[in-house]
């Protein structure tokens, strides 16, 4: 059965590009270009083996959303979570998002070999 991907992230290219390399690579890659849409597809679904997660988004936040995440009953609330971000964290942001995700990333020239490379650890492969 393939794994399933989540990918919350506002930049439409980005989007496509992630999803695109992960279908590529045999996993699910559902796309949600917000948090809300994400929380929609997430009432809908038995949810994703691993979720990929922007940190900076319009409305509501990729934090609001992994605090979201984490209050939600078991497995979802204990959904892996990859933060994906281009803003520099200080060593207080890393260190308060660490304790909330899996791995945090960032976006630039080898960001797609690089979320590969997290999602297949997430995922154990």
């Amino acid at each position: 059965m393939k794994k399933k991907v989540l990918i919350i992230e506002d930049d439409h290219s980005l989007l496509r590009l992630s999803q695109m390399i992960l279908g590529r690579k045999g996993y699910t890659a559902l796309a949600a270009a917000s948090s809300m849409e994400a929380k929609k597809m997430l009432a809908d679904d038995t949810g994703p083996d691993v979720i990929i997660l922007d940190l900076m988004m319009p409305r509501e936040s990729g934090e609001a959303f992994l605090d979201w995440l984490r209050e939600q009953p078991s497995p979802l609330g204990e959904t892996p979570v990859i933060l994906n971000t281009a803003k520099t964290l200080s060593a207080a942001e890393i260190e308060k998002f660490s304790a909330k995700c899996r791995r945090i990333i960032l976006k630039g020239i080898d960001f797609t070999e690089t979320l590969l490379a997290e999602v297949e650890a997430a995922l154990g492969e």
